[in-house]
């Protein structure tokens, strides 16, 4: 649930109006949240609900007002059909302030920070453009739309008429708690029921309809205590949350460092926190370990609410569980690795996959998914139709064309509401001007950041003499500049199974490569990311640049690239733009001369 004002031009003037004049007479203390996004999950099989609360009222003396404005005439006829400026609704107004009612209120009870038994909250109607006396007669719009809960235009008139309004609703809505309470306690009244709200009670309120979103880093142990505070998202980020907070299926597009990833893990978590069963997929199995790892994300997992799986290893588990897969196994320490060929992964699991969907289709109310440029569109329809759902439920797919390395990005092809990210917020803008001379995207970007020193090139011939290279700035990096051990990535643009800094791995100094994915040889133990064990400390993260899309760390080394490699500049744009504070490049005199033409 999120908050959002429209344009003036969007925005209807009754509404606005509305909204105005019940925040200027508000009391101290209280607060007015204008056009209240929602979207709430229903019973297994059927779509999410979605919709909008006009107004939403909260004082610490009387509680929540939920408030639905309607501008123009207002009519009811004899079969209880509903007109707004000759208009009509498809639900009676009251209806619609009652459902926002409701869906808030869940939502607070649900929240684990929401202490307090009971939630003082009502719902009310506004017409700004009516006067009440117009009704002509005793009595009121219906049964179920009683006159004292209906704001006019009278009522509007100024900031004490509308103050009298609202102590008018409250006494309402105070007087029904009140006849509700003496029911369920006539031998026992509870004397603990007390309408006022708590300092923490608003805070709890603001966080679940505007939530000050902050988000975390994803790697444990790669910045130090003061990057490890939580990080504050730019403005725009806000924005395209909050704007895909109402979208059920949408397309969010940005470049390396935009954030996708970091918006990506914020929006699993607010859809497990609303009630949902999500389902967050990648393509590398390290970014899901990563994401599987996320502190804000472990209740929702323990509570079996999300899932985190790359697309390959959801493939397999489902396959299986489906029976329409030959169970596997990850090898003992004494056999060989597993060893597939490239269709077990393009044909061979996204097919079983797809047989599974009529055994276990249904098991998820919200898909998200990052890397999305990696993903065929086969693929991703197939994990919309694990939904409950399919084509309804809520979709959410981060992507950036740019980085596409193993098939062109057609997520377009989708036709899902397209949203962009436009700001660099991890690298410091050396790295970035570096990283974006190689990006082939169509957005433009600028970093946010104007400090960094500038990338270091180190030349090397291929070989031993690149070994040698790295081993003497990893020596300097930890034992001169005291850079701490984890806070260093290697990257290479080889295999791990071809890369001599891989297989040379141990260093003088106590300097250690590690990656908890392969054996010694660099070849694949095909380990679910829950199987893989944590970095070891006093290690250094080896990897290759493919597998480290989503990541990041505070220093990267690049090497072992080839000038001859048609991928280099997507190499480079992809590795580069890991790095926040600093870049090294171990590379050949051929890439060297590649660079500086």
């Amino acid at each position: 649930m999120g908050a959002t004002v429209g344009t003036a031009e969007q925005q209807p003037p009754g509404e606005r109006r509305v909204q105005d004049v019940l925040e200027a007479a508000l009391r101290p203390g209280g607060r007015l949240y204008r056009n209240v996004r929602w979207l709430a999950a229903t019973a297994p099989g059927r779509r999410p609900r979605d919709g909008e609360l006009d107004v939403l009222v909260v004082e610490p003396e009387t509680g929540l007002l939920a408030i639905e404005v309607k501008d123009g005439p207002v009519e009811r006829d004899p079969f209880g059909r509903w007109y707004a400026g000759h208009r009509l609704l498809d639900v009676s107004p009251f209806r619609q302030a009652e459902t926002s009612k409701h869906v808030l209120a869940e939502r607070l009870r649900d929240r684990p920070d929401w202490t307090r038994g009971d939630l003082p909250i009502g719902q009310a109607v506004a017409f700004p453009d009516v006067d009440r006396a117009s009704i002509g007669r005793v009595g009121d719009l219906g049964p179920d739309a009683p006159l004292e809960l209906v704001i006019d235009r009278a009522d509007l008139a100024d900031e004490r008429a509308a103050r009298a309004a609202l102590d008018r609703i409250a006494a309402y809505w105070s007087a029904a708690s009140a006849a509700s309470a003496a029911l369920a306690h006539a031998r026992r009244p509870d004397p603990r029921r007390d309408p006022s709200l708590s300092d923490h009670d608003l805070a709890v309120i603001a966080d679940a309809v505007e939530p000050a979103v902050r988000l975390r880093p994803l790697l444990r142990g790669d910045i130090e205590a003061g990057e490890r505070e939580l990080l504050a998202p730019t403005r725009h980020q806000l924005s395209v949350l909050r704007t895909i907070r109402g979208e059920r299926r949408a397309s969010i597009e940005g470049g390396a460092g935009s954030g996708k990833t970091l918006l990506a893990v914020e929006k699993t978590r607010q859809l497990a926190a609303d009630g949902f069963r999500v389902l967050f997929v990648c393509f590398n199995q390290p970014l899901a370990q990563a994401v599987a790892e996320a502190p804000d994300l472990q209740p929702a997992i323990e509570a079996g609410r999300l899932t985190v799986s790359t697309f390959h290893e959801l493939c397999r588990r489902l396959g299986e569980e489906a029976g329409v897969l030959e169970p596997t196994r990850p090898p003992r320490p004494d056999e060989a690795p597993l060893v597939h060929d490239a269709a077990w992964f393009t044909e061979t699991l996204p097919r079983a996959l797809e047989q599974a969907i009529p055994t276990v289709g249904g098991r998820w109310e919200a898909v998200v998914v990052d890397e999305g440029q990696d993903l065929e569109p086969s693929w991703l329809e197939s994990l919309d139709l694990l939904t409950t759902t399919p084509g309804e439920s809520v979709f959410y797919l981060f992507h950036d064309p740019a980085q596409a390395l193993y098939r062109p990005d057609r997520t377009a092809d989708l036709g899902l509401g397209a949203f962009e990210l436009a700001d660099d917020c991890r690298s410091a803008r050396p790295i970035h001007d570096f990283a974006y001379r190689w990006y082939r995207g169509a957005a433009a970007h600028d970093a946010l950041r104007d400090d960094g020193r500038e990338p270091e090139l180190v030349v090397a011939e291929a070989g031993e003499p690149t070994v040698e290279a790295v081993r003497a700035v990893l020596h300097r990096l930890v034992h001169v500049e005291r850079v701490d051990r984890e806070r260093i990535a290697v990257l290479v643009g080889c295999s791990l199974e071809r890369s001599g800094v891989w297989h040379q791995r141990r260093f003088r100094g106590d300097l250690t490569l590690w990656n908890g994915h392969v054996d010694a040889e660099g070849r694949s133990l095909r380990l679910p990311a829950a199987d893989v064990l944590p970095q070891p400390p006093r290690t250094i993260r080896c990897e290759t640049i493919h597998r480290f899309k989503g990541l990041e760390a505070d220093v990267v080394v690049l090497t072992e690239l080839r000038a001859d490699d048609e991928r280099l500049p997507l190499l480079l744009y992809i590795g580069a733009s890991r790095a926040k504070h600093h870049l090294v490049l171990v590379v050949t005199p051929d890439v060297a001369r590649w660079l500086e033409a």
